[in-house]
């Protein structure tokens, strides 16, 4: 198919790169198959030796080589080409849940991830105005209490339980998506700002219950509040975002006032579903405001961990809590002509591949031919 919409992406003079090859592109493309430059050269006919070589800029590939690449890993041909918005993924700083089990090649296919769905927001903003990122900025040495107490007065929210948080950060020009799994392995969460536009990314272990997916999302926005600039991977970091999120969510003075004066798990049930968080959560949230001690929170996480169900409040079932803004977006966009295979053509990827980033579940029926039934 020819590659179409050559103004959109293109920069001054570019003329769609004229096939000038991008060597980020090739990395891009294969650390988000998982495939290694052994890999990669295996399956395409050439050595390890030239991927390194193309993805360092010292050559390029014959153009027969870039055919084999972009089929082995999904993409068009176009996709290598010089001319569209790139954010290379070694250039982008991002903060992940998972610090120990995540490798380093998981966090890069994350990472590649992010850029794309980057591109696909920038793709968007031609056609359709999304929010702007609305985050305010901070003094150094901000503590998490104080920055959560700013960020509710920065965007006007009243006391007590903050409602719709996905859909009240996605207002704020927050893209939220949800990716699968299998797509970035043992990466919970992590947030990164890519050209100014703030993006938070959860996988299916994080958003499957509501309580533990609003607190992963506030936890994020804690990141890009008080961590944006800084590379640091660290307990001590994510200590700081989870600080944050619990003072976000449920702000010293609010809990005060409404936390039971003893452990009481039927109570704090009740109470976690006014406030839009767990048990575990004002449990220890109690253990700060001095209500009980470290020894009677452990017990109590021990009786939650018997009767505890982590399906049973599934994200879906709370409006305001599912991302919606990249799909609106892409709806509105297909009204001015912009529709899912457009916005294929111009980031040189399958449609399929643009719906899965808007996160619409594929519904193409699967043929099998009859002589595979036997």
């Amino acid at each position: 198919m020819r590659d179409k919409h050559p103004g959109l992406f293109d920069l001054p003079g570019s003329s769609d790169g004229q096939g000038r090859f991008e060597p980020a592109r090739l990395t891009q493309a294969r650390v988000r198959q998982s495939l290694s430059k052994t890999e990669l050269a295996s399956a395409v006919g050439v050595s390890a030796a030239a991927i390194g070589q193309y993805e360092a800029g010292v050559n390029s590939p014959r153009a027969d080589v870039v055919e084999r690449m972009a089929a082995t890993l999904k993409v068009r041909p176009g996709f290598f080409s010089v001319g569209r918005p790139l954010a290379r993924i070694d250039t982008v700083h991002a903060h992940f849940r998972s610090l120990r089990s995540a490798r380093v090649g998981d966090r890069q296919r994350a990472l590649s991830t992010a850029t794309l769905v980057w591109e696909l927001t920038f793709a968007l903003e031609r056609y359709v105005k999304l929010p702007q990122a609305d985050l305010p900025k901070l003094p150094q040495g901000t503590s998490p209490g104080e920055a959560a107490a700013a960020l509710r007065r920065h965007w006007d929210l009243p006391d007590g339980p903050v409602r719709h948080l996905v859909a009240t950060a996605e207002s704020r020009g927050i893209v939220v998506v949800v990716r699968p799994l299998g797509e970035i392995d043992a990466v919970d969460a992590f947030s990164s700002v890519i050209v100014d536009r703030p993006i938070v990314v959860t996988t299916p272990r994080r958003s499957e219950n509501v309580f533990r997916h609003r607190f992963s999302i506030a936890h994020e926005i804690g990141h890009l509040l008080l961590h944006a600039e800084s590379a640091e991977q660290s307990t001590a970091i994510e200590r700081e975002a989870d600080e944050f999120a619990a003072a976000f969510l449920t702000p010293a003075a609010s809990m005060d006032a409404v936390l039971p004066q003893r452990l009481d798990l039927a109570a704090l049930d009740r109470l976690g579903r006014t406030w839009g968080v767990s048990p575990h959560s004002l449990i220890r949230r109690m253990v700060e405001r001095g209500r009980t001690t470290d020894s009677s929170a452990r017990r109590a996480y021990q009786r939650l961990a018997m009767v505890d169900d982590p399906s049973a409040d599934p994200t879906s079932a709370y409006p305001g809590e599912t991302p919606t803004l990249l799909r609106k977006a892409a709806e509105l966009a297909a009204e001015q002509g912009a529709t899912v295979p457009a916005l294929a053509e111009i980031l040189r990827l399958a449609p399929a591949q643009i719906r899965n980033l808007l996160g619409e579940p594929d519904q193409r029926p699967v043929l099998r031919l009859v002589g595979d039934e036997v």
